[in-house]
């Protein structure tokens, strides 16, 4: 990439940034976690998807793992309730464990998710704003957020989202799809 290119690709990203801080997703910084802050930073520097790939597994089973026994007994609750088709009872174990860990963004991503099935989506863009309150590196929620807004017909919106997500993670797959559809449609441009 050129150094012309970097500092335009900069440019967008800090556009992008500025545009979901002021619809509330950035109200904070990333929790302090020196493990997951190298992962990162590996995957920034990721020359392809092949080498992204473990990386980005990596910061899934971190995000997944939390520092508490009762919380990691909840989410496997959840886990199991959603598995057997009870929604209201993953819900009520995922509050539990937000409860119990109130910094811990993975109750509310799987809360997303669970809204995202049953196609509420002001509930999970709700949740999905509370797991990136407590993780704005969370390139799957910012993906998520991106598949909401382009569901509703809002496709600036979920352009900047994918683009964010894609800052984030260079080669996260559902991002670069979401671009993919949407920037010739809201930029009149190629991907």
């Amino acid at each position: 990439m050129s150094a012309m290119a970097a500092l335009v690709r900069f440019a967008q990203i800090a556009v992008l940034a500025l545009s979901l801080s002021a619809c509330g997703l950035f109200a904070s910084k990333p929790p302090n976690d020196p493990a997951l802050d190298a992962l990162f930073a590996a995957l920034s520097e990721a020359p392809n998807a092949e080498t992204a790939a473990p990386i980005e597994q990596r910061i899934w089973a971190h995000w997944g793992d939390p520092d508490s026994g009762t919380v990691a007994v909840l989410l496997d609750r959840a886990s199991a309730a959603q598995t057997n088709g009870d929604m209201r009872l993953a819900r009520q174990f995922l509050r539990e464990a937000g409860d119990l860990a109130p910094d811990y963004a993975e109750p509310w991503s799987r809360q997303a998710a669970i809204a995202y099935g049953a196609r509420d989506f002001s509930t999970a863009i709700d949740a999905i704003q509370e797991t990136l309150k407590r993780e704005p590196r969370h390139f799957g929620a910012l993906t998520g957020l991106g598949l909401i807004y382009e569901e509703q017909g809002q496709d600036r919106a979920a352009l900047e989202a994918y683009r964010s997500a894609l800052a984030i993670h260079p080669y996260y797959e559902e991002a670069r799809r979401g671009v993919a559809r949407l920037t010739a449609r809201v930029d009149g441009t190629d991907a």
